[in-house]
């Protein structure tokens, strides 16, 4: 049985090279798109001494995997999120609530964000948003 050409497999095989509707390549800008690893970092640093849990990162973020965020960032920083045990709005199961045990982790933190930022080419945190960050956390902070 011999297959005929459908409009799709013609598109595909015609010659599109003599086009003229392409901007030429140095008018077309870049854009990276923020890698989701940044886009959680940022949320956690901004929930400030509050914190947050596993269904945050994936409100605010579209993240799934939350867990995944913070343990990562212990890993790679070696340090220590305080974890508090927070029981469910319906009474069935509960969530971790996750937060940053003292000011110099947050700073840790904020140096990976924007270490990482200059590596890939996007944006990093502005010393304005760092300022706005640190003041969520309390000179003397350390959780309890």
């Amino acid at each position: 049985m011999e297959k005929k050409n459908r409009p799709v497999q013609q598109a595909a095989n015609s010659d599109i090279r003599g086009s003229d509707v392409t901007p030429p390549a140095h008018s077309i800008q870049q854009m990276k798109r923020t890698p989701k690893k940044h886009r959680a970092r940022v949320y956690m640093l901004r929930t400030g001494v509050e914190g947050w849990t596993e269904n945050d990162i994936l409100r605010y973020c579209r993240l799934s995997s939350g867990r995944n965020y913070a343990s990562e960032i212990e890993r790679r920083l070696d340090i220590q999120l305080e974890r508090i045990d927070e029981k469910n709005p319906d009474g069935i199961g509960a969530h971790l609530r996750y937060r940053f045990v003292s000011r110099g982790d947050v700073m840790r933190v904020i140096q990976l964000v924007n270490n990482n930022a200059a590596a890939g080419g996007y944006q990093g945190l502005t010393q304005p948003e760092i300022t706005d960050i640190l003041n969520l956390y309390p000179d003397a902070f350390t959780a309890a």
